[in-house]
């Protein structure tokens, strides 16, 4: 990496950390030198990038306006490099990939335990799953994702994540052994489900909201263990995608019209990528993963 864009990371652990001694911490500098640095940088541009606001920096509006075009310009230069590497040693090394939390612990994780030493080291970062476009522009290679991608981006369709109903081990639908339950058996019921913010949220909702139906109340948890322990210690029916754990007892929903509810998964990336080919390559074999999971 050349001198400039080595301050232009300096600046940038400043803006993360906040202080010039934390960032010189975590980047394992001296404190002077890394002012001399940040001055230089400030020189250079001839724009005041900080000033003093208590114990801490304060981004100047200069400062804050470069900000993004300077994270695109180390996100540039890492893909550059990068290319570079596959283009010399034939292979991709790394690859970055952006998930929600849901994913990685799902199926994710799961498919990297099957990837070889001939593979890419597949390294994830978790972001919600509406700002996976934005992270496919600061540093990701590819995102799995259950929101759809936009129409700018390369995808591959993952098939499903089945949304699954969880009752303690003492509810008559546990009893009887049920393995699906329709949305107006579950009309009634005392529910535990995630965030509207949440794709399983959302689809539940509409699919009620078409068959005219609704619960007697709703509790919302972000995670959906914890949905899943509340189900199991009988404190309603939880909704969640995650597999079955806590001895609690998973039943497929369906919808009004007899088809399993599942969350779409999608893998993203920008097309024209250096490594293009091994992403989608990788995503195929993804596809087949999740339909083995799904159907477990």
């Amino acid at each position: 990496m050349g001198m400039n864009l080595l301050r232009i990371q300096y600046f940038l652990a400043v803006v993360d950390a906040g202080t010039v001694t934390a960032a010189a911490e975590a980047l394992h500098l001296a404190q002077p030198a890394l002012s001399r640095q940040i001055k230089t940088l400030e020189r250079e541009l001839r724009l005041p990038l900080f000033e003093p606001h208590g114990n801490r920096l304060a981004l100047t509006s200069a400062g804050r306006a470069l900000v993004p075009a300077a994270r695109r310009l180390l996100t540039e230069s890492r893909d550059f490099e990068n290319a570079a590497g596959a283009l010399r040693d034939g292979a991709v090394a790394e690859l970055v990939v952006a998930t929600t939390s849901a994913s990685l612990r799902q199926f994710l994780a799961g498919f990297i335990a099957t990837t070889s030493p001939a593979d890419p080291c597949l390294v994830t970062r978790e972001v919600n799953h509406y700002e996976m476009s934005e992270a496919l522009l600061h540093g990701a290679d590819l995102a799995v994702s259950p929101a759809a991608p936009d129409g700018t981006l390369r995808q591959v369709a993952l098939g499903g994540a089945p949304i699954y109903a969880y009752v303690a081990a003492g509810h008559a639908w546990a009893r009887e052994g049920a393995a699906v339950v329709t949305l107006a058996d579950c009309a009634g019921e005392d529910a535990l489900v995630s965030p509207r913010t949440s794709v399983s949220r959302t689809l539940l909702d509409a699919a009620l909201a078409r068959a005219g139906l609704a619960f007697a109340s709703v509790t919302e948890c972000a995670d959906g263990q914890t949905i899943m322990a509340l189900a199991a210690a009988g404190r309603g029916v939880g909704f969640a995608t995650e597999p079955p754990r806590f001895g609690a007892h998973a039943l497929r929903v369906l919808d009004g019209d007899g088809t399993p509810l599942s969350v779409p998964l999608h893998v993203a990336w920008v097309p024209g990528h250096f490594a293009e080919a091994v992403i989608e390559s990788l995503a195929l074999r993804l596809r087949d993963f999740v339909a083995r999971w799904a159907e477990a």
